[in-house]
């Protein structure tokens, strides 16, 4: 078991990594936070019949959990599903001092956690991140919010959670393609910041090919954690480069609609792209990208780029992208270990790094 301090302006708190955590820190990490008289829990409905007993045998006998379950898919990450939720805790009468268990993946810990953000002004919340996605990335930072129709996590906030309990025995009821969705999001931190991550064996046909899976884990959250600790509110700079990406790979769910890639893979694309970029723009030297190629395109493995994706609906949604955030950066490496931002990219380079790299998917 590995804990890993993250400071932030709330008050500091706890990562926890290891197996079995939910009856050895969950309890424990409840009663610490003080008096509390209802808990409360968001989660997918298959995640509840996976796992929800684990949850419920933890917790002190007679304990009651309201439960708000919704459908899975970043398409249910909206205002209707977080009105549903906010009328489910009402009707059972879920006050300030109860405590949000965020139980799932990427989705139910930013809805769930914009949930306790905004619900009576804020409640408490800890996560329990289900997924490898969210147990290396977005479990931790307080990022939270919901989509709106084109856009991406359009509605948010900062708002910290009280721990992060990452029991990954969960994990092993993940499927191959979600095991790799995640690891694009674990070849991110060895691209930004440590290089021996990349010596991960990118092969997979399963979490047992993982080598030290619990290192991975741990390592990805302390790298989140320094950069979260130093620029919580995403003013500095420094969280801006944990998009590395992401703007490319953004256009690639909001073109089609967040029915056809998953987070991971639309991240892994995009760094792709993000690597091509830098060498056309002379950013980077040549290398970059085949290197990238090399690790992230067995996690595609078998996975096409449908029709539908063209480089000029993708160039319309960074436009929008653009006028939302009043400018589009760019998060590019000089080298492995080495990014910096771009404020802008010619749109010959744009355009031809997403063709280029189209085209090298299609015959996936």
């Amino acid at each position: 078991m590995q804990e890993i301090d993250v400071q932030a302006t709330r008050g500091p708190y706890k990562i926890i990594i290891g197996e079995f955590l939910y009856h050895k820190k969950l309890v424990q990490i409840l009663q610490e936070l003080g008096p509390y008289n209802q808990l409360a829990l968001v989660s997918h409905p298959r995640i509840l019949e996976l796992h929800g007993t684990k949850i419920i045998e933890s917790l002190d006998p007679g304990q009651k959990l309201v439960i708000f379950s919704f459908p899975e898919g970043e398409q249910n990450k909206n205002l209707t599903t977080l009105e549903k939720g906010y009328r489910h805790l009402l009707d059972n009468g879920v006050n300030r001092n109860a405590i949000l268990l965020t139980f799932g993946g990427g989705v139910v810990g930013d809805l769930g956690g914009y949930l306790a953000a905004s619900y009576l002004r804020g409640i408490r919340y800890i996560q329990l991140p289900t997924t490898l996605m969210a147990m290396v990335d977005s479990s931790t930072g307080g990022k939270v919010g919901i989509d709106l129709p084109g856009a991406k996590n359009a509605v948010g906030t900062f708002y910290q959670p009280e721990a992060v309990i990452s029991s990954i025995d969960v994990l092993k009821s993940l499927d191959l393609r979600e095991v790799k969705n995640g690891m694009a999001e674990v070849a991110k931190y060895g691209f930004l910041y440590d290089e021996r991550i990349l010596d991960e064996n990118w092969q997979l046909e399963g979490l047992d090919d993982i080598k030290d899976l619990e290192w991975l884990i741990a390592r990805c959250a302390e790298l989140k954690s320094r950069v979260v600790s130093t620029d919580e509110f995403d003013t500095k700079g420094e969280r801006a480069i944990l998009n590395y990406g992401h703007t490319f790979g953004h256009a690639l769910e909001s073109s089609t609609s967040y029915r056809v890639f998953r987070h991971g893979e639309a991240v892994a694309i995009g760094m792709m792209m993000a690597a091509r970029a830098a060498e056309l723009a002379g950013i980077a030297q040549p290398g970059l990208f085949q290197l990238h190629r090399e690790i992230l395109r067995p996690l595609l493995k078998g996975f096409a780029i449908p029709d539908e994706v063209n480089v000029d609906e993708m160039m319309n949604d960074m436009e929008r992208d653009k006028k939302r955030e009043a400018s589009l950066r760019f998060v590019l490496l000089k080298d492995i270990n080495h990014p910096c931002l771009v404020d802008s990219l010619s749109k010959e380079v744009v355009r031809s790094a997403i063709q280029e790299i189209i085209d090298d998917l299609k015959g996936n």
